[in-house]
């Protein structure tokens, strides 16, 4: 399912996933991704993109059994899964905090995945996919899922780190 420009819903066939530039909180299908978009914003300040430093624990709060927390590196070659919810951990059955996409056999989809992330910190803009939830065993999930991921940077030019959020779109 993906998130259209007229706020319905569209059905994709279950392997298929949408990555696509976010530019206001209305192009997202939960309210609670929506809540963090803004919030990213707030953070942002003048700046293209806040910096991890520019966010409290206490204020993640809503979020953070939701969110993940990741280093871009190699420029996009790999990422490396700093902190994962325990929302994310219970769904995929699997906790890869620490690791990079490098060591976790995604199944086929770690390319995908890091693609996703270069042409995130390559616009320096956040980005929604929206597509099938996989368990760490490979197998899809039947629920399609909404991630919205925002880039992160030090100095205000570079991609370094990403905030991510994952939430269910269907029931």
């Amino acid at each position: 399912m993906f998130h259209d420009q007229s706020n319905a819903i569209a059905n994709l066939s279950s392997s298929e996933r949408v990555c696509a530039q976010v530019r206001n909180a209305g192009d997202l299908i939960t309210p609670e991704l929506r809540a963090l978009y803004r919030l990213w914003l707030e953070k942002s300040g003048n700046r293209p993109v806040p910096a991890r430093s520019d966010f409290d624990v206490p204020e993640l709060v809503p979020w953070l059994p939701h969110i993940m927390l990741s280093d871009y590196l190699d420029d996009g070659n790999d990422a490396r899964f700093r902190v994962i919810g325990t929302w994310i951990v219970d769904q995929y059955g699997k906790d890869n905090s620490g690791k990079t996409a490098s060591e976790i056999d995604l199944y086929g989809r770690t390319q995908l995945i890091l693609s996703e992330y270069k042409r995130t910190a390559e616009a320096m803009a956040p980005h929604q996919i929206c597509g099938p939830f996989f368990k760490h065993s490979g197998a899809e999930g039947l629920r399609e899922a909404e991630r919205l991921l925002l880039p992160l940077s030090k100095d205000g030019k570079t991609c370094d780190k990403f905030l991510t959020a994952v939430y269910f779109i269907n029931g």
